[in-house]
């Protein structure tokens, strides 16, 4: 990968009138032991099903039709693309997205002059947050999406003649109830303008997906979503909430997914910041050129994605790209404090971004931080709770004043701490007459509702959406002589870490204080349950 060098100035994040853009916002993030894979496929070409590797032509001179690939009288349009990840993998997220242009239902251009007048024929009638998609081995299922942008409100030009829009649906339960993760997707019935419009039609869909993999590295994965539409001032996005590590080999990635990307205009786009020479550098490879970024394809690295039908070079509009930032650069992130920026820019050739993830190594001890600072620490913040996949710290010795004969909480049997602990006896009789705030508002705290779990005030230690990190936490905590009990609660599906429970919340709250000065346990928090 070559770079080159842009002076700042100029890149500049600009904000957009809200009818022409939509802020991009996180949609998520995971740190995982495990990567990501991303298809697609455009659903508009030259050809109902032939490949398209013609590189000449710009995309508004091109009359578009529908790819059509299954003879399926259900779909008016339909492409696929393969999934392959790691047999032992476990899936934890598919985001399906699609996208593409759809002012009328077909457009002519007529000549006039030295120039062309494009004509609408025809309102769209499609509902565009509606689609149909076919796992492997099953039979189409409707699927109405979350709507990111629809261009229709829009008021310049590009956005009026063109409207773009991008939905969004999260089909991880989907792929997870079917029989097989792996293998073709089908996705068909993508609202778009077949014929011709000012800038060229374009259409197509993107998986992208994330899995658990236990002997792949940590990394830090999160996605955003939005759109943007793409011209001489630049947009930019901070990825933050990492840190590389310093001493080893760090990998970092990017993909990003995009319309309106002409293979033949060029000067269009994307910088990264690269701390050490505090300046911007344009990515490229060996398919994409620093300054002809989005050129219509669907690639990962330095080689096209084929498979896919039909498999196309010129997805005519629609790009997807996966890139690995090169060593140079991951080095220099290794060692800053600002996180990754990454910014799009264009001199000529619009594009409309709606899709970027960022992707790299994690350091330990920096996830060692995220593990604490995210931690549930009242029950205040209980809703608030967010998945964390991996326990890695080191266990340290538990505090002698931790070494206190707290029975665990059990499913269907309740167990009280012991009442033989003299100074928790004390300490019951003289905190009645002074209770603090926090306990105050753990007592009014609106009971929470946990099927098959005894009433009581219980400790909490963590929270996980793994039932394998919570066994991984509790495992940890035995090492230390602390004994646990998990419970799921179905409302949110989290696995609850307990450490110890009892009806008096007073008695309880005083182990809790104690409990804290374990470095480990430093932000456990009550949780009342099932108490009238």
């Amino acid at each position: 990968m070559r770079l080159f060098f842009i002076p700042i100035c100029l890149l500049l994040t600009v904000t957009l009138p809200a009818q022409n853009s939509k802020e991009f916002t996180r949609v998520n993030e995971f740190y995982i032991h495990g990567n990501t894979q991303v298809i697609g496929n455009n659903n508009v070409s030259k050809h109902k099903n032939k490949a398209i590797d013609d590189k000449k032509g710009l995309n508004d001179e091109t009359k578009m039709k529908y790819v059509d690939i299954d003879n399926n009288t259900a779909t008016y349009n339909s492409s696929s693309a393969n999934l392959t990840i790691p047999e032992d993998a476990t899936l934890r997220y598919a985001a399906l997205y699609w996208t593409a242009t759809y002012p009328t239902k077909k457009g002519t251009k007529v000549a006039k002059g030295n120039r062309y007048v494009y004509k609408a024929n025809g309102d769209p009638t499609e509902d565009i947050q509606e689609i149909q998609l076919k796992v492997p081995g099953a039979g189409y299922i409707p699927i109405r999406g979350d709507l990111v942008y629809d261009g229709k409100q829009g008021t310049v030009k590009g956005i009026t003649s063109s409207r773009p829009y991008t939905c969004y649906k999260d089909i991880t339960d989907i792929i997870k109830n079917n029989q097989t993760i792996n293998g073709s997707y089908n996705v068909a019935n993508i609202a778009a303008t077949q014929g011709y419009i000012s800038g060229g039609s374009s259409a197509g869909w993107m998986l992208y997906v994330i899995y658990e993999r236990d002997q792949d590295p940590l990394q830090y994965i999160t996605t955003y979503n939005g759109f943007n539409h793409i011209d001489k001032k630049g947009v930019a996005i901070d990825f933050g909430n990492f840190k590389s590590p310093e001493k080893t080999e760090t990998k970092t990635a990017v993909t990003i997914s995009a319309l309106e990307g002409d293979l033949t205009l060029k000067k269009d786009q994307i910088a990264i910041y690269y701390p050490e020479e505090k300046k911007f550098v344009t990515l490229d490879n060996d398919v994409r050129a620093s300054s002809n970024f989005f050129n219509s394809s669907i690639t990962i690295d330095n080689t096209y994605f084929t498979d896919r039908v039909p498999n196309s070079k010129n997805t005519l509009g629609f790009d997807i790209a996966k890139i690995t930032i090169p060593n140079e650069i991951n080095k220099s992130i290794a060692t800053s404090n600002n996180g990754f920026k990454l910014q799009f820019k264009t001199r000529a050739d619009r594009y409309y971004v709606y899709f970027a993830a960022f992707q790299t190594t994690l350091s330990e001890t920096f996830y060692e931080e995220i593990v604490a600072n995210t931690a549930v620490k009242t029950e205040e913040k209980e809703e608030e709770v967010t998945s964390l996949e991996e326990i890695v710290t080191t266990p340290t010795s538990t505090p002698k004043e931790l070494e206190i004969n707290i029975e665990t909480p059990v499913i269907k049997e309740e167990i009280s701490i012991q009442e033989k602990q003299e100074e928790v006896q004390v300490i019951q009789k003289e905190k009645t007459e002074t209770i603090d705030d926090t306990l105050v508002a753990i007592i009014d705290k609106k009971p929470t509702k946990v099927p098959d779990v005894l009433r009581g005030y219980y400790i909490i230690s963590n929270v996980f959406s793994s039932k394998t990190n919570a066994d991984r936490w509790a495992a940890k905590l035995k090492n230390k002589d602390i004994q646990s009990t998990i419970f799921k609660r179905p409302e949110n599906n989290f696995y609850y870490v307990s450490i110890g429970n009892n009806e008096d919340p007073v008695l309880l709250y005083e182990v809790l204080k104690k409990m804290r000065k374990d470095q480990d346990l430093k932000d456990a928090w009550i949780f009342k349950i099932n108490i009238q």
